[in-house]
């Protein structure tokens, strides 16, 4: 059973990428990797894989946000950092109390740019009862900005590949 859903999977991608590029023109001269089919059917792909990213990122953050606890926590420390661009991120230290009133501190696995908040200012935070390490700072845009760009920027490369490689002759 598994090996026919595999078998039909296979087909399809064959059909719809790999066909792009395998197929032989009127006179019998490949197209190639370089042609406009295979450069379709390659951001074909790529659009493919980058939704199936993004939905993978939605279903993980919906399983964050249905089990995440929301508090405010105090931040205790403002650590800066340089990336390898030369570009300044900040990592936090955040004190906050849980559900049970345990007293945490924790460094949320996220730095960026707009951490720059002074020592003793209250933020929003959820984080996840099963695992308070989790924590995640509330941001303006919100839990599923990169998610909604991901799939978004996904969904465009898909058409442009589609548009670009066109309809194979049989």
């Amino acid at each position: 059973m598994a090996l026919a859903h595999l078998k039909s999977f296979w087909r399809c991608v064959y059909i719809l990428f790999l066909e792009g590029m395998l197929r032989r023109t009127e006179n019998g001269e490949r197209l190639g990797v370089f042609s406009k089919r295979a450069w379709g059917s390659n951001l074909m792909f790529a659009g493919i894989t980058g939704s199936l990213i993004a939905f993978f990122w939605f279903a993980q953050r919906t399983h964050f946000e249905l089990n995440a606890i929301a508090t405010t926590s105090e931040v205790l420390k403002v650590s800066r950092h340089l990336t390898r661009n030369r570009k300044t991120v900040y990592e936090l230290t955040l004190r906050w109390i849980d559900q049970n009133e345990q007293v945490h501190e924790t460094v949320p696995r996220v730095k960026a740019s707009y951490y720059n908040v002074p020592v003793g200012t209250e933020l929003d935070i959820k984080y996840d009862p099963n695992d308070p390490t989790d924590v995640r700072v509330e941001t303006q845009e919100g839990p599923w900005y990169l998610p909604r760009l991901t799939l978004l920027g996904s969904f465009m490369t898909f058409l442009m590949g589609w548009a670009m490689r066109g309809r194979p002759q049989s």
